[in-house]
């Protein structure tokens, strides 16, 4: 079968022909795969950075966004049929600690994650514990079922940090960035600020039609944050960049008292001064990661039901999975708001 793969230790990413998957164990589904997103965290093994050097075992079949058909069903799976359109949960919690007993599955410390820990979507096949298995509703069309888990990134991240009636900055337009700006507006966010340098990424920000879309590189920045804030600054940070002198700059503007969701993966250490930027400042720093299971997949099912325009905006391009190698250079470029692999295209001429 056709997959994309991190084969060795280096940047950049590559296909190959691999043997079919053998028949999924007990508790397993197996997955034909229809489409995949690229997620940020595709675009940091790709570049191999400090994280997914220090992370990704090779070779390893990479991706974790995807939708597909169920083809083959283990034992003692139930509710479930062949032939099912799914997506899935793609972080793998143990079920067992402490944390997966009290709803906090998805910081279990034994947690695995498909396209990192363990061969992943970008396949034509992927093989999935059925209890992280999410049916499809048939509304909802596969381009925008492939990107279930950003949009749960992003939903995870709006709702943790309670935008409710705030005054919201978004630090950085890429998709999980643009997936927040459309929910904070539909969560009743007072003004929703995003900041993007790229002119291609501000561009579909702007489409959204937030209250404010500024380039940090602007000398005019900060004023009109503050301008639209009446002078406060931002109640809510939400830092999806990576960039440490991003966040630094938005824990300056942030208004006392403020909440920072930090979601964002920087690719080495960042400096922050603690004492003069949150301690004093009252700020509260909020780590997040993945989605709560499964609260945040019926919230991110609500949204696209009712929100389909918006997550076309976002997504922006669809190609066949053998482009895998073009969606990489878009997200290179910023030229790209969310891309989609269609694996139902693996062969070129097919």
């Amino acid at each position: 079968m056709f997959a994309i793969s991190k084969a060795k230790p280096e940047p950049g990413i590559w296909s190959s022909d691999q043997p079919p998957l053998p028949a999924p164990g007990r508790g397993m589904v197996m997955v034909d795969v229809i489409a995949t997103g690229i997620c940020g965290t595709d675009y940091h093994i790709y570049r191999w950075d400090q994280w997914s050097s220090g992370r990704i075992r090779t070779p390893m079949t990479i991706g974790h966004e995807f939708v597909g058909l169920i083809s083959a069903i283990g034992a003692d799976v139930t509710g479930f049929s062949l032939g099912e359109r799914v997506s899935a949960e793609c972080h793998i919690a143990c079920g067992l600690c402490a944390l997966c007993r009290t709803g906090n599955a998805h910081i279990c410390e034994k947690t695995q994650i498909i396209g990192v820990d363990r061969p992943g979507a970008f396949a034509e096949q992927v093989e999935i514990p059925a209890t992280n298995l999410w049916k499809v509703p048939d509304a909802i069309p596969n381009k925008h079922a492939a990107v279930f888990d950003p949009v749960g990134n992003a939903m995870h991240m709006v709702t943790t940090a309670k935008v409710t009636s705030k005054d919201v900055l978004i630090v950085g337009g890429g998709p999980i960035g643009l997936f927040a700006a459309a929910i904070s507006k539909a969560h009743g966010a007072r003004t929703v600020s995003v900041q993007e340098p790229n002119q291609a990424r501000a561009a579909i920000a702007a489409s959204l039609k937030p209250d404010l879309v500024v380039n940090p590189r602007d000398l005019d920045c900060t004023s009109r944050i503050l301008d639209i804030t009446e002078g406060r600054g931002p109640d809510v940070v939400l830092e999806v960049s990576g960039n440490g002198r991003a966040l630094n700059s938005a824990l300056d503007i942030a208004a006392p008292g403020a909440t920072v969701a930090l979601l964002g993966i920087p690719g080495g250490p960042v400096e922050l001064d603690l004492g003069g930027k949150v301690v004093m400042k009252g700020i509260s720093l909020i780590g997040v990661t993945g989605r709560r299971m499964y609260e945040t997949w019926f919230q991110v099912e609500a949204f696209m039901l009712k929100n389909p325009d918006l997550i076309e905006k976002v997504v922006t391009h669809v190609l066949p999975a053998y482009e895998y190698e073009k969606g990489f250079q878009l997200m290179d470029d910023g030229a790209c708001g969310k891309v989609v692999l269609d694996f139902k295209r693996t062969v070129k001429g097919a």
